[in-house]
């Protein structure tokens, strides 16, 4: 049996009533607890924030690990290759060393087989030429010894005889002819000292001859000058001054003259005829005296020529000084001219004396010639004589020489194996060097080839170190991987999540659209605390929102590096901010559906004392709205709201006295709703939201 529509109007009307007069108290308490609420899910928030912080760090450290493996897997590549290239490298020499090796042991057992088979040749074939000089050797001596008999020895005893004797003639016939060489010599340098000195003297006697001639002119000249009357003029004294100067000079230079060809002649004579020196030094001495007396009138006249000349202006003012002067320059012509005539008579008496000495040296040329032919002679005979003896000694030299050189030629071809004997011995002593060089060089190859096999066990120590290394690098890289793909897994897993609860998100404000919707047409005339509550709520939301947009803004430009970050970030305040806003959703259908309820509640109520008046009884009543539900139990007084529960009815034992009830409204993810009621029409006194 249903109620009238009265009656329901009745009871919504009471409902609104109470809903008015509930306390500020209350509700202000229930809104710190939301503020509460909301500040332990902006703390949850906060560290799913530093959890997403971390994260991005994690995957900064994954990709930095990348690249470090990357750079790691690079040097191994790197390390490898060169590995790879040393091992060849070190096998292509290897190779060579052996192949080098096994070459030169060959070219040494080679050459050594060689050169002892040349040796043994060679020594053969001298040993066999030894013994066959040593028996031409034999031969030989055994020849000599027979050639040298008794009768030979004698003749070359007596040869030698001779030879001595003859070497001695020899000697005393060239001494002798020496001596006579050198007068010979001396003879010939005293013709010739005499022939220059002759020659000498011709010459002198031509240039005095000359002189003599040329002052014998001048002489001629000053008499006709001085038979002539004096002339007055400037001209005629300038004249007979001139030609006094130059006769002056002229018997200057004859009587230098005739003192040097003296001087000279006198030096030949000297050293050609010792006993005519004392007469020539007596001359000489005699003639000084004359000499000196004759340079000091000379002189004299200089000094007269010197004097100053007389001006031409003045010659008519002073007559008689210019006949002074005439006078004195006749009577120095007269001087100079019996100085002359002395002059040419000395050189005239020279050339008698030189030409009795030209004599007396041809006489004394004709006797060295004539001893010379006879030295030449005496020369010639000696020199057939030697020519003889030699010839005799030469043919004996010759007979004995024939006799040595077969034996020198024995000797010679003897020293020639000797020296070929030699030369083998010392080519198998430079083998044996070469073979100890080889020998050397083989242990210094051996030496290296223990050097780079040392080599190859380090590189294969360090290929193996490496290779070990590559294999850790290859774990950390695959724990790194594995690392990363649960990180990555995890990325996938909250960006799911966060879709989901976008999702959510969206659902919520959908249904807390109609949820305000229906609160503002059911409860329009409550308290402006709620609608402020969830102002304040969507505001909030909004700024969330603001912030997720934002950061997704941030996040799609790929030049920063925070985007992952932030994204997480904002996801988890997003989770967050779904969650409040779905238990804020669910709060508010709960307070919708409770003035639902208590319309139903109502309506049963009345249909309850319409039909059993004097009992109680505990039901279960079921409402459903779209997709959830909600279940209100009646026990004693108390009603219980579920949502998300189906609907079930139970009955428990009836109650006379109503005393408080209190409605529980449930929800998933919510703790219970409780709403303790005085009385049925009375308001709600509490309300307690728990997350």
């Amino acid at each position: 049996m249903r109620a009238s529509p009265n009656d329901a109007s009745v009871s919504h009307a009471q409902s609104r009533e109470v809903l008015r007069n509930a306390s500020d108290g209350e509700v202000h308490e229930a809104v710190k607890r939301l503020t509460q609420k909301l500040s332990v899910a902006l703390l949850n928030v906060s560290a799913k924030e530093d959890l997403v912080k971390q994260h991005a760090k994690a995957e900064a450290e994954v990709v930095s690990l990348k690249q470090q493996l990357q750079t790691t897997l690079q040097k191994n590549s790197a390390l490898e290759d060169k590995t790879s290239q040393l091992d060849g490298a070190l096998k292509e020499c290897v190779r060579q060393l052996h192949q080098s090796r096994e070459e030169q042991e060959e070219k040494v057992r080679h050459s050594i087989s060689e050169k002892t088979q040349m040796w043994r040749s060679e020594k053969h074939v001298l040993e066999k030429q030894l013994l066959e000089l040593t028996e031409q050797l034999e031969a030989a001596k055994t020849k000599a010894g027979t050639l040298f008999d008794h009768g030979l020895k004698a003749r070359l005893e007596a040869v030698e005889k001779e030879n001595r004797v003859l070497k001695t003639e020899l000697h005393s016939q060239s001494e002798d002819l020496q001596g006579l060489l050198l007068e010979r010599e001396l003879s010939n340098e005293a013709a010739e000292t005499a022939s220059k000195q002759h020659l000498e003297s011709i010459k002198k006697v031509t240039k005095l001859e000359a002189e003599c001639s040329r002052l014998q002119l001048t002489n001629r000249r000053l008499s006709s000058a001085s038979d002539r009357k004096p002339i007055s003029s400037s001209a005629c004294i300038e004249s007979l001054t001139d030609s006094q100067s130059d006769s002056g000079e002229q018997s200057l230079g004859i009587d230098n003259g005739p003192e040097r060809s003296d001087s000279w002649a006198s030096a030949l004579i000297a050293e050609l005829d010792q006993f005519k020196s004392e007469k020539a030094d007596s001359r000489i001495l005699t003639r000084c005296p004359a000499e000196i007396e004759l340079m000091d009138d000379f002189l004299e006249m200089e000094k007269l020529v010197a004097l100053p000349e007389t001006d031409p202006g003045n010659s008519d003012l002073e007559p008689e000084a210019d006949s002074d002067q005439l006078v004195r320059r006749y009577n120095l012509q007269e001087v100079e001219n019996e100085f002359m005539h002395h002059m040419l008579i000395e050189p005239e008496e020279k050339v008698e004396r030189l030409e009795h000495e030209k004599a007396e040296l041809e006489i004394a040329s004709t006797e060295s010639h004539n001893r010379l032919e006879a030295s030449r002679s005496l020369v010639t005979a000696a020199d057939n004589k030697v020519v003889e003896l030699q010839t005799k000694l030469d043919m004996e030299n010759e007979s004995k020489q024939t006799a040595m050189s077969e034996f020198m030629d024995l000797e010679g071809k003897r020293k020639d194996l000797e020296t070929r004997l030699e030369s083998a011995y010392l080519e198998n002593g430079k083998l044996h060097e070469k073979v100890s060089l080889l020998e050397e060089s083989y242990k210094s190859e051996r030496a290296l080839s223990f050097e780079l096999k040392a080599t190859i066990d380090s590189t294969e120590a360090a290929r193996e170190a490496l290779n070990s290394q590559l294999e850790s690098a290859h774990s950390q890289l695959s724990s790194l991987n594995d690392t990363i793909g649960v990180l990555e897994q995890q990325v996938k897993e909250e960006r799911a999540f966060s879709s989901e609860l976008a999702s959510k998100v969206k659902a919520l404000e959908s249904q807390l659209e109609q949820s305000t919707f229906r609160s503002n047409y059911r409860s329009s005339k409550k308290e402006d605390k709620t609608p402020k509550l969830i102002s304040e709520l969507e505001a909030d939301l909004s700024k969330i929102r603001h912030e997720a947009d934002l950061r997704r803004a941030a996040n799609s430009n790929p030049e920063l590096k925070i985007k992952q970050k932030e994204l997480a970030v904002a996801a988890g305040k997003l989770e967050g901010c779904q969650k409040t806003i779905a238990s804020l959703n669910r709060q508010l259908k709960s307070l919708t559906n409770l003035d639902d309820f208590l319309l139903e509640a109502e309506k049963l109520e009345h249909d309850r004392s319409l039909q059993d008046p004097g009992g109680s009884e505990a039901k279960d009543f079921h409402h459903n709205d779209s997709s959830e539900a909600l279940t209100v139990r009646v026990d004693e007084g108390k009603f219980t709201l579920g949502l998300g529960i189906r609907a079930q009815v139970n009955s428990s034992s009836p109650q006379k006295s109503p005393g408080p009830r209190v409605i529980e409204l449930k929800k998933p993810f919510l703790l219970p709703l409780v709403v303790e009621l005085s009385s049925w029409p009375r308001i709600i006194k509490s309300i307690s939201l728990t997350m």
